[in-house]
């Protein structure tokens, strides 16, 4: 615990007390006091001098929001998520990086760096945690107004969620690599063997490492591989399958089946595979807090002193991270830094649009209320019959020639096009698959199948996003629109409105007329006209005789 005298040397600096005022603006503020624990919720920091004041009461660190708030005062545990969501004005992507080790750490944080910057991101700010790890920050000014039709602000703790997932997934591809002796490579340049890790890391096998069954590519833990298998057979029909552990009732007679331990057999996948291949889980490298990233979760503000180390949160240069010391962050002599932790002032705005894409893709979601029904959706419903390839728009038959870009997102419109236009599950599975081996980088065949598995068993149809969402067709390439296109609204209208003409029915499902039918219609109508026209003439001729004798 940081004595009293070190606490009040530090926290009277007017430098010190300007810092933490400037980072409290529209967020709230947390305070710890030592031992005690914290103070009040809201809180905020008006005045330098409320700093020393509350170091005077034996305050040890302060706390503040990765929210911006309207009214900070006005929050309260009460309040609803809408209501919260009135409240705020926005927030900030502030990244957790803790790990035990200081040197992984440091290679961690400085990897979500780079990754930043390959995504178009210039504003990026860092502060040493004051103990084991750093915080990254991305400024609010640098996300896009809206995603999927939503505000921004409205994205939390969702949004960064999935964009701490992203960057996780994304390092971990592309910068940690397992070689066949066991050695784990970060960034082409530090090497560390597997006991090394497991020791700096203080984790076991089963928390490190998953195996990857060989026939359908599922992902499954170690502790998931050793459950115990049983057999299960159906008492009425004799029906019988392997199977981890469960309740079943039979597939054939429906009948609750019995659960029998097997003894001495094979690990077995959901799919019937006993084949897998031990695989190092390099997400478990990379240590992001996701529990910061919640509604009103709070971060250790800049320049506040740590109760365990006593070192101060101090702001760094980002491309400094590998070569910081904790001994820059020693509160005697502490100076105040230059860079400042989530700066704006010179923020591109919505610079961070590339990587919110990315996120939102690699965590696809279906905004099914964004998604406006039209006139045919009755007829939808009772279409049984799949119309063929022919008739499909140009955005899904450039989509079924395979991408480079957007392949997630192009998934969900094709499950969701392809339910609509009359393919059974079977059918789109096996589109799916060869759509999937014509893109330049395939997704992973399980999440495809997955995806499909998932959809089969919602049994709900969700049509494709609309033509006017730029963010599902236009961004990624795909919309290039001929003649028709002007004429509707959605994928599906399209291809179904091309089959209706090719049929021979007009827009609402009637038979087209012939050459000759629309002949005797229009003669049926001239002769109706003429028939009009002379009674017409033969009352005004009557009401002019009746007139004259008047």
């Amino acid at each position: 615990m940081v004595d009293i005298g070190t606490i009040l040397r530090h926290y009277k600096r007017p430098d010190i007390q300007k810092e933490m005022v400037w980072s409290a603006n529209d967020r709230e503020v947390a305070v710890r006091f030592s031992d005690k624990g914290f103070g009040k919720r809201p809180d905020t920091l008006m005045y330098p001098n409320d700093v020393l004041e509350l170091a005077k009461q034996q305050a040890s660190s302060f706390h503040v929001s990765e929210e911006h708030w309207e009214n900070v005062l006005s929050i309260n545990p009460a309040l609803k998520p809408k209501e919260l969501n009135d409240l705020r004005i926005g927030w900030d992507l502030v990244l957790d990086i803790d790990c035990p080790d200081w040197d992984i750490s440091r290679i961690t944080t400085d990897l979500i760096v780079k990754a930043l910057k390959e995504h178009g991101i210039k504003t990026i700010s860092a502060k040493f945690s004051g103990n084991k790890g750093f915080h990254l920050g991305v400024p609010l000014k640098s996300f896009p107004k809206s995603i999927h039709g939503k505000e921004i602000k409205d994205w939390f703790p969702d949004g960064p969620k999935r964009i701490a997932a992203y960057l996780l997934d994304y390092i971990s591809e592309k910068e940690i690599k397992e070689l066949k002796d066991g050695t784990i490579v970060i960034s082409n340049k530090y090497e560390y063997s597997i006991e090394t890790i497991k020791k700096v890391l203080n984790k076991s096998d089963e928390e490190l490492f998953y195996t990857l069954c060989d026939k359908c590519n599922k992902k499954i833990s170690l502790k998931q591989v050793k459950t115990k298998k049983f057999d299960f057979i159906c008492s009425k029909c004799g029906y019988s399958e392997v199977d981890v552990d469960g309740i079943k009732n039979c597939k054939q007679c429906n009948f609750l089946m019995d659960k029998i331990e097997k003894k001495n057999t094979k690990n077995i996948c959901s799919c019937g595979s006993d084949k897998f291949t031990k695989k190092f889980d390099t997400t478990k490298l990379i240590d992001v807090d996701t529990l910061l990233i919640s509604s009103r979760h709070l971060y250790r503000m800049p320049y506040s002193l740590h109760e365990k180390s006593g070192l101060a949160s101090v702001p760094i240069n980002p491309a400094d991270i590998i070569n910081f010391n904790k001994e820059f962050a020693n509160p005697n002599g502490l100076k105040v830094s230059k860079y400042r932790f989530l700066d704006s002032t010179n923020t591109v705005e919505g610079e961070a649009s590339n990587l919110v894409m990315a996120a939102f893709e690699h965590n696809p979601i279906i905004v099914e209320e964004t998604i406006k029904k039209f006139d045919f959706e009755k007829e939808f419903e009772s279409l049984t019959t799949a119309i063929p390839a022919d008739f499909f728009p140009p955005c899904i038959a450039q989509i079924l020639s395979g991408l480079e870009d957007g392949k997630k997102r192009s998934m969900f419109v094709l499950i969701n096009f392809l339910s609509n236009t009359g393919y059974d599950y079977d059918k789109i599975d096996e589109i799916l698959h060869d759509w999937n081996n014509r893109n330049r980088e395939p997704l992973r065949e399980v999440l495809v199948k997955g995806q499909v598995r998932y959809r089969r068993v919602q049994k709900k149809r969700v049509l494709p996003p609309n033509c006017s969402n730029m963010a599902y067709y236009k961004n990624f390439g795909v919309c290039h629109p001929d003649n028709f296109c002007a004429r509707i609204r959605n994928p599906v209208n399209y291809t179904v409105l091309k089959a209706k003409i090719a049929q021979g029915k007009d827009k609402n499902g009637r038979k087209k007329l012939t050459e000759e039918q629309k002949e005797m219609r229009r003669k049926f109508r001239e002769k109706k006209k003429l028939e009009k026209k002379l009674k017409k003439e033969d009352i005004d001729k009557k009401e002019t005789v009746k007139e004259q004798k008047q």
